[in-house]
C-alpha cells in the first residue's frame, strides 16, 4: 500500500528543483516526467519509489478544513500550494524519499505537512520571495541573471 503525504507551501514550488536538490545532495535517483504528468523518481535500480503530482492552488480556507479535517487547518493559512507526494508502499527506501522531498519542499518554500503537520516554516530561499514585493528603492528586487525571479525562465 502507498504512503501519501501533501505539502502545503506557501509559494508555486519548483518540484524539479527541490528533487534536483535531491540528488545534488547524494541521493542516488532518476527524474522522470514532469508538468503536465507527475514527477517521478526511480531509484538507482529503475524502480518507481516516489510520484509527485503537479501543485495545486488552494485559495479558500474551507477546502482545507474540508479535505484535512479543521484541527489540521486551524494551522495553516490558504491560499496555499498543494503537492501530493506518494511513495511506493513495497519500498523501504521510498517512504524515506517522500518525507526527504517533503520536508526539503516546505524547508525551502515556507509551509507545512501533512500529516507530519509542523507548525508553519518561514520561506527560506529568495525564490520564495513575492517578486511584486518592492526592493530598495521601491523598486522590485530583480537580478538580470533570473528575470522574474525563475532560474532558466
Amino acid at each position: 500500500m502507498s504512503m501519501d503525504l501533501i505539502a502545503l507551501v506557501r509559494r508555486r514550488p519548483d518540484v524539479h528543483a527541490v528533487a534536483d536538490g535531491l540528488v545534488a545532495m547524494g541521493e542516488a535517483l532518476e527524474l522522470r516526467g514532469g508538468e503536465p504528468e507527475p514527477t517521478r523518481l526511480y531509484d538507482a535500480e529503475g524502480r518507481l519509489l516516489v510520484s509527485i503530482e503537479d501543485p495545486v492552488q488552494v485559495v479558500l480556507q474551507s477546502e482545507i478544513a474540508r479535505l484535512l479535517g479543521p484541527e489540521f487547518a486551524s494551522r495553516v493559512s490558504a491560499p496555499v500550494w498543494w503537492v501530493d507526494v506518494r511513495a511506493v508502499g513495497d519500498l523501504p527506501d521510498a517512504v524515506r524519499i517522500a518525507r526527504k522531498f517533503t520536508e526539503a519542499l516546505v524547508h525551502w518554500v515556507g509551509g507545512t505537512s501533512y500529516p507530519d503537520g509542523q507548525p508553519e516554516a518561514p520561506a527560506l530561499s529568495w525564490r520564495a520571495s513575492d517578486p511584486s514585493e518592492p526592493g530598495e528603492g521601491g523598486q522590485a528586487a530583480e537580478d538580470p541573471a533570473f528575470p522574474g525571479g525563475v532560474i532558466g525562465g
